[in-house]
């Protein structure tokens, strides 16, 4: 499961990849991106890259053309699933949310008819 920062980085790659399943990104693109939300460092990004390549959503290239650095990428299977799998992963966390509360509520329900019996029989 990704953690919050690699999973906007990933959004943005998704999102700039839909069609062709690759892309051309510059570091401070990506970096761009994140902003207004997380304030991640040139090192950080470079990790989150690696990180997202070792877990397959993509495969990645660094390339120095004229002084520039760019992230050559190629969503993998994983990667042109990234949108799907987001999707699961927001159902299985409402189910879960659901089943613990129904557990909550159930559980209260059931004290409140034990108690009223036990009141009712030792009261």
């Amino acid at each position: 499961m990704l953690n919050k920062t690699e999973a906007r980085v990933m959004s943005y790659i998704f999102e700039k990849c839909k069609g062709e399943n690759k892309g051309i990104f510059t570091p401070k693109e990506l970096l761009t991106a994140l902003m207004p939300k997380y304030e991640i460092t040139a090192k950080q990004l470079d990790v989150i890259m690696s990180n997202l390549a070792l877990d397959d959503y993509f495969e990645c290239e660094k390339k120095d053309k004229d002084g520039k650095i760019y992230f050559l990428i190629s969503l993998t299977m994983r990667g042109a699933a990234f949108d799907r799998e987001r999707q699961q992963q927001k159902r299985q966390k409402l189910q879960s949310l659901t089943w613990k509360l129904g557990l909550t509520v159930g559980g209260a329900i059931l004290a409140f008819v034990l108690s009223l019996l036990l009141k009712r029989f030792f009261g």
